[in-house]
């Protein structure tokens, strides 16, 4: 035993060999989120210079905590405020109290349920249509393409009140996730994907482009009026763009493959309807969309027992919390009758859950209910394909089988 267990005193977190960027993790992330969940409740990770945390607790800690865990350097493992920045533009409520409390008031008002529930009309259209093709053309289909995208690409511009280019918030989304990690080959691939779209998407987030009326132009609204510090509005329209759509779709589309490859948990939703909008949040419970997230120490200070520098990057693994058999019960099993909202990290916690929640749980629901209706069982047809990021975990091709009632 060492010095420092025997007198009490904080320990220095362990180095963990394990690369969290490496594409055998990336491919598949849960031997990973073990072995920092079983190696210490804070390691160092070995060739980044940063902290790791991947047990619930802890990792609930770091995003909860503002006093000894910032959220003002990024997400990403780079820092804005340092010189030489190069990563992901930082998202302006990545700021701490009392700075924080104001802005994501007023940005809860405008993105409140009463206020989202008003596009509910739009995202029930998307999906019907999209099932009326599926069911027409024989019930094979791809999730992603002609599912999932149809709704979310079909409503959330709508909603938001944006012009819409594919293409355009494929590239940008793919650059953003990754460009939130180190400097290797997907950051540099995110950033040239990404690049020959960025005139067009700084330009469709500025007032004068936005629909009157929509979730942006309350954004601006409320900017001119004092509300919002200037600046405010454009940069949380393009964090909205860049994040309410693929960490949503990813969420969508992980919920529908569950369900396909579950098909004893299908019939618990057959025979318990109510359980429909439980589905998404536990589907973001057993493989959530974001593979890491940063805080930075502010001070030197302690976390369960380890001794942590200031000024410090320390990354958190949701899908690791999300796993984590001290806080779940059975946790690798699928099961919809949990009641994982607001436990699960997978929207983050407290003050920095997820602004686009209840944008992302309406599009899931409104989803899930149109094929449950029409359909009595959705199958796997082909092995899903994910689209490896340094950040996002996501499949970009689920082949399914639609039984029509």
């Amino acid at each position: 035993m060492s010095q420092a267990a025997e007198t009490g005193m904080p320990r220095k977190p362990p180095i963990l060999e394990w690369d969290p960027y490496a594409m055998e993790v990336l491919s598949d992330p849960y031997p990973f989120y073990k072995a920092l969940r079983e190696a210490a409740p804070v390691v160092e990770l070995a060739g980044h210079g940063v902290y790791a945390v991947g047990g619930y607790k802890e990792v609930r800690e770091v995003v909860t905590d503002h006093t000894r865990f910032s959220a003002a350097g990024s997400v990403g493992i780079y820092d804005p405020r340092k010189p030489g920045f190069e990563g992901r533009p930082p998202n302006p409520l990545e700021t701490d109290p009392p700075e924080h409390d104001h802005v994501r008031a007023v940005a809860n008002r405008i993105m409140s349920p009463l206020v989202i529930r008003k596009w509910r009309h739009v995202f029930e259209e998307k999906a019907a249509d999209a099932i009326d093709r599926i069911l027409a053309d024989g019930g094979e289909f791809d999730g992603v393409g002609d599912l999932v995208e149809p709704i979310v690409f079909g409503g959330f511009p709508t909603a938001m009140g944006i012009r819409f280019d594919a293409d355009a918030i494929r590239a940008i989304g793919y650059m953003s996730f990754n460009m939130s990690g180190p400097k290797n080959e997907l950051y540099r691939k995110g950033a040239a994907a990404g690049e020959p779209y960025m005139e067009w998407f700084l330009a469709a987030c500025q007032s004068d482009s936005v629909a009157p009326g929509s979730i942006a132009d309350q954004f601006f609204q409320a900017e001119a009026a004092g509300d919002l510090p200037k600046g405010f509005a454009p940069s949380v329209t393009r964090a909205l763009v860049r994040g309410g759509m693929d960490t949503t779709m990813s969420g969508m589309t992980g919920a529908l493959r569950l369900l396909a490859q579950h098909p004893d948990q299908w019939q618990v939703v057959e025979d318990n309807p109510a359980r429909i909008r439980f589905v998404f949040d536990e589907a973001l419970r057993y493989e959530a969309p974001t593979h890491i997230v940063y805080r930075t120490t502010i001070d030197d200070c302690e976390l369960s027992g380890y001794a942590l520098k200031g000024d410090t990057k320390i990354a958190y693994l949701p899908g690791a919390a999300n796993r984590d058999p001290r806080k779940w019960d059975d946790p690798d099993r699928f099961d919809v009758m949990r009641d994982t909202a607001n436990v699960h990290m997978s929207f983050g916690a407290d003050r920095h859950n997820c602004i686009g929640q209840n944008v992302a749980r309406m599009e899931a629901e409104v989803m899930l209910r149109e094929l449950f209706k029409r359909v009595k069982r959705l199958e796997p047809a082909g092995d899903p394909h994910y689209l490896i990021h340094n950040q996002l975990i996501t499949i970009d091709r689920l082949p399914l089988r639609a039984m029509p009632r």
